[in-house]
């Protein structure tokens, strides 16, 4: 199949510039207008000599006119590109030459102009932002350095250079000081785990850098380790005193007698047992606490659990439940905390009726029910509230004679476990709990 032609107009067009469209043009012109004299003449019967001379003389004033039209245009068109160069370029000290308010070039200058101010302006505020991080950067006590899209060194403050030791030269490659990247994160060997780093990946002119930073948490770490070990201390310091008190006394009373009494032996040997069957109870449940399995989170019908949990409370009790009936956690976890808190508020009622109430639903779920990320599940009760909201959730305090303090504890760690968080709280009605972590 032949191809339609294609007109000599748009053939031209395709080749041509328009640099090439004016010369042309303007060669046209005076092409036409010596055509015009010369057949003019000739009708008026002028010699060949005549019309010759004619044509030669009116042909250097008609190429001097075009070329100043050509000139003219191009000069301007040159003053515009050399002004938005030097722009570009970053110099200020030179001025594009004034226009005729009525040339269509003055417009131009003028946005061109309001261009170059504005850039100027951005870059000034650009270099003035820089120098104030900067020098904020270098006071900072936390380490912090930089890395452009080829992870070179493109700035490290005091803080960093003093905790690395070595030479930091602007432009240094990454792994030659120490750095590996791994999966976009950036990590150094001299930082242990006595220091909390961060790696962020951030965009700067469509080019990827990076940040890295780290901060000593070796003080913060101690004061909490000094802490936990207080509250272990004093919680193991009482369950200790409860059990061996009583044991020493015991043994206290039977060696002051002068003969020992089958039946007091026996007695003592039996309470004896008794605490230090306590005492070993205490340790595994200690030994469970610490030891937690890592959670094995699926959707499943939290109606189902609740009411196997229900089944475990002896006491009468009632329990009623409303909300979304999809959980998303550890089954088994679930079921243990449940069971736990259901425990723990029916031995803390003092009224004759128990009364539970459960409610889980997702407080960011969209109108059609199809975007969750996070879930909550209330508990609360009627009962007196927490006796010390302090000391609650700590392992193994107890306000109940009867009680291990165990409960509370192993929820509020599996709930951390669950990446989510664990709250106590004491209401008009009772006491309150609310878990929430995120679901996929």
């Amino acid at each position: 199949m032949n191809k339609p032609a294609t007109p000599l107009n748009s053939k031209l067009s395709l080749k041509l510039s328009h640099e090439h469209w004016l010369i042309f043009g303007l060669a046209s012109t005076v092409l036409v207008i010596l055509a015009l004299v010369t057949a003019l003449t000739y009708n008026m019967g002028w010699s060949k000599l005549a019309t010759a001379t004619l044509v030669f003389f009116l042909s250097y004033p008609l190429i001097w006119l075009a070329w100043r039209c050509y000139h003219f245009w191009r000069q301007a068109i040159m003053q515009l590109t050399t002004y938005t160069q030097v722009i570009r370029e970053g110099e200020t000290n030179l001025r594009f030459k004034a226009q005729h308010q009525d040339n269509l070039l003055a417009e131009l200058q003028q946005e061109i102009s309001a261009l170059a101010i504005g850039n100027a302006h951005k870059v000034q505020q650009s270099q003035t932002l820089e120098n104030v991080l900067s020098h904020i950067l270098d006071s900072w006590p936390i380490p912090v350095c930089l890395f452009d899209e080829n992870n070179q060194l493109s700035y490290r403050n005091i803080a960093m250079k003093e905790k690395i030791q070595q030479p930091m030269l602007i432009g240094t490659a990454a792994e030659d000081l120490g750095f590996v990247l791994n999966n976009g994160n950036l990590s150094h060997s001299q930082f242990n785990q006595q220091w909390q780093c961060q790696s962020i990946s951030y965009l700067f002119q469509q080019k990827q850098c990076h940040i890295f930073s780290a901060l000593d948490i070796s003080q913060p770490l101690h004061q909490q380790q000094s802490v936990t070990q207080q509250n272990l201390i004093r919680v193991l310091a009482h369950e200790l005193r409860n059990s061996l008190t009583p044991m020493a006394s015991m043994a206290d009373t039977l060696l002051c007698n002068d003969s020992f009494n089958e039946d007091q032996v026996r007695l003592v040997l039996s309470r004896i047992r008794q605490r230090s069957n306590r005492l070993l109870s205490f340790i595994e449940q200690y030994s469970q606490l610490s030891h937690l399995p890592i959670p094995k989170s699926s959707w499943f019908d939290f109606k189902e659990v609740l009411d196997e949990a229900k089944d475990m409370i002896t006491e009468p009790c009632s329990i009623t439940f409303q909300g979304n009936r999809q959980c998303f956690a550890d089954i088994q976890q679930m079921a243990q905390i449940l069971i736990n808190i259901f425990k723990n508020a029916q031995e803390a009622c003092d009224k004759e009726h128990c009364k539970i109430d459960v409610n889980l639903y997702y407080p960011q779920e969209s109108s059609q029910g199809s975007y969750k990320t996070e879930q909550v599940i209330e508990i609360s009760d009627n009962g007196p509230g927490f006796g010390n909201l302090d000391n609650a959730l700590t392992p193994f305090y107890t306000t109940k004679s009867h009680g291990s303090g165990i409960g509370l504890s192993l929820c509020a760690e599996i709930t951390r476990n669950h990446g989510g968080k664990f709250n106590i709280e004491n209401t008009d009605n009772g006491a309150k709990i609310t878990m929430s972590w995120p679901v996929k």
